[in-house]
């Protein structure tokens, strides 16, 4: 198409189309106008499109890489989270082991003392006592956390 033709020369089913002074309203010149001349660019609006559609899939991209990022540190909080409680319920199972034990050992150690009580041998119930003050120590000198005994 020869710059010398008058814009009404383009196909209204061409996507290209002449900018003139015309176009804007305030009757400024547009941006492909030159001044002096008064002559209108002509844009191609395939690739005007184009460059829309690719900086609005930029935009989208950077949009996703930031849902990502927030996504991925909200993983990690989470998973910080969860290590916490795990933690917190270990301990809780290991305190409750501890009780667990020292109950059993002191209800072995009141079933004892009514065997010793039962006896009609004096020496015997005296040694089951020394025996029994012993373990009814070695009970409550356990330390909390400690699970095996």
């Amino acid at each position: 198409m020869p710059e010398s033709a008058p814009p009404e020369s383009v196909p209204s089913e061409s996507p290209v189309h002449v900018l003139s002074r015309s176009c804007l309203p305030s009757g400024r010149p547009s941006i492909g106008t030159d001044p002096v001349s008064g002559k209108a660019d002509i844009v191609d609006l395939r690739r005007y499109r184009l460059a829309r559609l690719i900086r609005d899939a930029g935009r989208q991209q950077g949009e996703l890489a930031r849902l990502m990022r927030d996504s991925a540190q909200e993983r990690t909080q989470l998973a910080e989270a969860l290590q916490g409680a795990q933690r917190h319920l270990a301990s809780i199972a290991d305190n409750y082991k501890v009780l667990l034990i020292r109950l059993k050992r002191e209800k072995d150690f009141r079933d004892a003392c009514r065997e010793a009580a039962d006896l009609d041998d004096l020496d015997e119930m005296i040694r089951r006592r020394d025996v029994l003050a012993l373990e009814l120590e070695a009970i409550r000198g356990i330390p909390r956390g400690a699970a095996g005994a």
